[in-house]
């Protein structure tokens, strides 16, 4: 299909073949990837307003069954947003060879760069909380816990470096590489597991 863009469209995809353009892929899959966690709807029941608390049965729903404030068909738009970001997260993970001025490679900036992302979500959460600071309504930390665990269990990569992570929580949101990185492309493309990928959890 990209052979049928004019000359001009190609300026809205990032060039892939340069570290800059490798990092605005993975930061748009990513928003993509993080479609439930980063909208604030997820943490409402349905038609709950702002100031109304959740009553017990609406809470066993959110719990139970994921029933939240985002219609049926932008759910499954998110789902199958979620689905091809995954798939290109797999893509970059089996072709792309990132490496250091010194020729070391970076293995699976992907999944490195989503897990330091859920980490620094749920610190932030943390220390929202202690502050007394209002963030998105109804949203427990709990229940941002509850979404980055679904995350999570999307992708085996990530769950494993998620599981492996060790020491404080990142207290960045930003993917930075060292001056001198280069980026390299494998010439065999990998098979993707798209059914898996686009059944994400909704």
């Amino acid at each position: 299909m990209l052979n049928h863009f004019l000359d001009s469209e190609y300026s809205h995809l990032p060039d892939v073949q340069t570290v800059n353009g490798l990092l605005d892929l993975i930061s748009g899959c990513t928003l993509a990837i993080l479609g439930n966690v980063l909208d604030f709807r997820t943490y409402s029941a349905p038609n709950q307003l702002e100031d109304d608390p959740m009553t017990n049965a609406q809470q066993q729903l959110w719990k139970v069954f994921d029933r939240n404030h985002i219609p049926g068909d932008e759910r499954m738009a998110i789902c199958y947003a979620r689905g091809i970001a995954l798939a290109v997260f797999r893509w970059i993970h089996g072709c792309c060879i990132v490496k250091t001025s010194e020729g070391e490679v970076l293995e699976d900036l992907p999944s490195k760069h989503m897990v330091q992302l859920l980490d620094a979500l749920l610190a932030y959460k943390s220390k929202a909380g202690v502050q007394k600071l209002q963030g998105a309504p109804h949203c427990a930390s709990w229940m941002l816990k509850a979404q980055v665990l679904n995350v999570v269990k999307c992708d085996s990569l990530v769950e494993k470096l998620w599981n492996e992570r060790k020491g404080p929580s990142s207290d960045s949101l930003r993917m930075t590489l060292d001056e001198g990185c280069t980026v390299e492309w494998k010439d065999a493309p990998i098979p993707i597991q798209r059914s898996s990928m686009l059944l994400s959890f909704m």
